[in-house]
């Protein structure tokens, strides 16, 4: 009973940080330097693990991609299928690394998802997609990114 008691709480309080939190994750409206379409599967229980791959579209070619990582804040089980835009890429080799940001969404057989993303080289994705499944997430996340190609 007490289990079910918080997670009613975090439920409750990951939809009202949601909504509050939907400026943290929007794109600039200046053109983007590339953008990515992902496929990605996450489970969590106050902590996440993810796993997932993509497509990077730089300068006309497109560069495949891989995700794996983790978080904190959220429940349940998920897929996300997102686009996004990507900033300050200046070079194919600054997008692979560890991305850290936050992610918002509410997945209630489908919902939605948007993620603002940094890693060590200043680039910034910013991600918003479809779920599938029964999750709420609200948090900070870390992803390692590596291309593949």
């Amino acid at each position: 009973m007490k289990t079910n008691f918080i997670n009613s709480i975090f439920v409750s309080i990951t939809i009202l940080l949601i909504a509050g939190c939907a400026s943290m994750t929007q794109a600039p409206s200046t053109p983007p330097s590339a953008t990515v379409r992902i496929r990605e599967w996450s489970a969590a229980y106050y902590a996440q693990a993810e796993t997932g791959k993509g497509t990077l579209y730089f300068r006309g070619q497109s560069h495949r991609f891989t995700i794996s990582g983790g978080g904190i804040g959220g429940s349940g089980a998920q897929k996300v299928s997102a686009t996004g835009k990507v900033y300050n890429l200046n070079r194919l080799s600054d997008f692979s690394g560890t991305y850290h940001g936050v992610s918002r969404g509410l997945t209630l057989i489908q919902g939605q998802m948007h993620a603002k993303l940094t890693n060590g080289n200043g680039v910034v994705m910013y991600l918003a997609g479809q779920t599938e499944g029964l999750a709420s997430s609200l948090g900070a996340q870390a992803f390692e990114v590596n291309l593949t190609d």
